[in-house]
């Protein structure tokens, strides 16, 4: 792994989660006019898994080669 392989992975995970945060928002706002505890439901579960690609940690891998970089 090498260091444009990192960047890649954080970007990757960036992206999903900002994919996944509008989708959430938007079935949050219908299922909350059709079926208000089924969208609460799955929204707050997106809304969980977008924070977590987010905030997901970076690897051991790369931390060392960001550390060796410095």
């Amino acid at each position: 792994m090498n260091k444009i392989d990192c960047e890649n992975e954080k970007n990757y995970k960036r992206s999903i989660g900002l994919g996944i945060l509008p989708l959430a928002v938007a079935l949050g706002l219908i299922g909350s006019l059709t079926q208000p505890v089924a969208g609460a439901v799955v929204s707050i579960v997106l809304l969980i898994l977008a924070v977590a690609f987010l905030m997901a940690p970076e690897r051991k891998a790369c931390k060392i080669l960001r550390r060796r970089d410095d």
